[in-house]
């Protein structure tokens, strides 16, 4: 959904740490461990693209927001083989304009999926993983939560650092995947890289770009409320910074800003985020 546009993808939650590869994958929780991560971003768009690429204000001074905090969560089901992760939203979004002010608070859609460790390449490792999409809002005001359909997407990972730029002080990561709502659509391909960088001991920087495709017959957009645009083209560029205060616990906070649109609103925004590792070994 469109809205998503203006979230963090939890890119950096399943890493924790830069570490050296090991025989284990670093970037799974292994027996034993839980990773917590709760987020907070807002989002904001006064224009929009149309499918020509002309930026377009919107009508009467108009202004899209969505605040977004959550929770994320990675588990062990079968040791680092296997996690089990989700995440619960809670949606805040308001469209104002000269004439109205429409807000609307609710849950988001809840994410609950699979990650399956396939396979390590020398300093890489190789996943997949499968999540649904489960609606749980009513869509009863506007702008509404998002499509109100069940969906499922699946993505294949590529985790791993570089060498050359030191062991233990880098990593990225290559994600594609493709999600598809029932009954009928929309259907989305998503695109994601990210480079993390150990600038000191305690301080991460970390870039990412995120490009998402989506393709449908209900191809109308909607000013009021981009959460339901289910035909449209972005690509967002963010950039991150956190400081790890122990191996176990991390904050980072960023700013991201939309750098390609087709039938899609225009909109930056900015996220706070902790990383929580427990341990009971």
């Amino acid at each position: 959904m469109q809205g998503n546009r203006a979230l963090f993808i939890f890119s950096l939650l399943i890493f924790g740490m830069i570490g050296k590869v090991t025989a284990q994958n670093p970037w799974q929780q292994s027996k034993g461990e839980i990773l917590l991560s709760p987020y907070f971003s807002n989002y904001r768009a006064t224009a929009f693209r149309n499918r020509s690429g002309e930026k377009i204000d919107f009508a009467q001074e108009g202004q899209f927001t969505n605040y977004n905090p959550r929770m994320y969560f990675s588990l062990p089901i079968k040791d680092y083989k296997i996690n089990l992760f989700g995440s619960l939203p809670y949606i805040f979004n308001q469209y104002k304009d000269n004439s109205k002010d429409q807000r609307n608070t609710d849950f988001g859609d809840i994410e609950l999926g699979l990650r399956f460790h396939v396979k390590q390449l020398k300093n890489h490792y190789l996943m997949a993983s499968v999540t649904t999409f489960i609606p749980a809002y009513t869509n009863n005001r506007l702008p509404y939560a998002g499509f109100g359909r069940f969906g499922v997407e699946g993505r294949v990972h590529l985790t791993g650092n570089s060498p050359w730029l030191g062991e233990s002080n880098n990593f990225h990561k290559v994600e594609v995947g493709y999600r598809y709502f029932f009954p009928s659509d929309p259907g989305q391909i998503r695109v994601f890289a990210s480079q993390g960088i150990r600038v000191t001991k305690k301080v991460v920087l970390l870039g990412e770009l995120e490009g998402l495709f989506s393709f449908s017959d209900d191809s109308e957009f909607f000013e009021n409320n981009l959460q339901l645009v289910s035909d449209f083209t972005m690509v967002k560029a963010s950039i991150n910074l956190g400081y790890e205060f122990t191996p176990k616990f991390s904050i980072y906070g960023g700013v991201f800003q939309d750098i390609l649109n087709r039938n899609s609103g225009i909109g930056s925004g900015f996220q706070v985020f902790s990383v929580i590792r427990i341990a009971s070994k």
